[in-house]
């Protein structure tokens, strides 16, 4: 055994020995929160100075993290900064942190934010229930928007995985019309109507970013005419399987005219033309 792992032993032997004696003391009598909290930081400084000498043993990082972790809770209670779910809060983010500090030095491992944010939206969404900024039938569109926020994210760093952006669409369509259903706003029929438009819009979106795509406004077309029916009246239902057909046809009659011709570059040889 060497000379530092001795030392990691002797200090951890020693931390548990205090620890099982002032737990001993407690059940005598009240030795106080800032008994423990004083223990608890000088304990985790005491291990951390350990692993400042050998950086290797990164287990004594995490015991020293926790240490002083927890002697901040029990600082944050005794002064009553901490209430209620804000305890949770508290926990949360103080497990959170350590995945986004392991990302920070190696950021390759990207997989590490992957546990941090999601501590962090359950912690904010606790603190925001709390606050009540964040009332019950909106949760679901918090939980919602926080899933679909990533695929933006990762969208935005590479622009070539186009496809993320149709888990973050979705989410995004659900999230809003869950608070848009809670306040009535969308009811009976408006409610096929947000339906129909929301998916008719990506198609429109590809049409206007490239218009060589035309084909794109046959069924953005299409839903979006049967959705305006919708929102019309319910009795224009009947009408909308021969509107659809009607406008299908002129978005192909439309386009047989307006589209430019192909140039052939070949030279037609002069005998040909006589």
């Amino acid at each position: 055994m060497n000379t530092q792992s001795k030392k990691s032993g002797l200090v951890l032997g020693g931390l548990l020995i205090v620890f099982g004696v002032l737990a001993l003391l407690e059940t005598v009598t009240d030795l106080g929160a800032w008994v423990w909290v004083a223990v608890l930081t000088v304990g985790g400084l005491g291990v951390y100075a350990i692993y400042a000498m050998d950086r290797t043993e990164k287990w004594l990082l995490i015991i020293s993290y926790a240490m002083l972790a927890v002697a901040g809770l029990l600082t944050f209670l005794t002064l009553g900064v901490l209430v209620d779910s804000y305890v949770a809060t508290y926990v949360l983010l103080t497990i959170a942190i350590p995945f986004l500090v392991a990302f920070l030095f190696n950021r390759t491992n990207w997989g590490l934010l992957i546990p941090f944010y999601v501590l962090l939206v359950i912690g904010v969404m606790v603190s925001l229930l709390e606050l009540g900024v964040l009332v019950d039938s909106y949760v679901a569109t918090f939980v919602l928007l926080a899933i679909a926020f990533p695929f933006l994210v990762a969208f935005l760093l590479n622009r070539t995985n186009w496809g993320l952006l149709i888990p973050f669409y979705v989410l995004l369509v659900i999230g809003i019309m869950v608070p848009l259903l809670e306040l009535g706003v969308l009811n009976d029929t408006l409610i096929a109507t947000y339906v129909l438009l929301a998916i008719a819009i990506p198609f429109f979106i590809v049409y206007i970013r490239n218009t060589k795509n035309w084909w794109a406004l046959i069924p953005g077309g299409i839903l979006a005419v049967i959705g305006i029916a919708f929102l019309i009246a319910e009795t224009a239902v009947e009408y909308i399987f021969p509107a659809a057909l009607i406008v299908g046809g002129i978005l192909i009659v439309v386009r047989q005219f307006t589209k430019k011709e192909e140039i052939d570059d070949t030279e037609v040889p002069p005998e040909e033309l006589t």
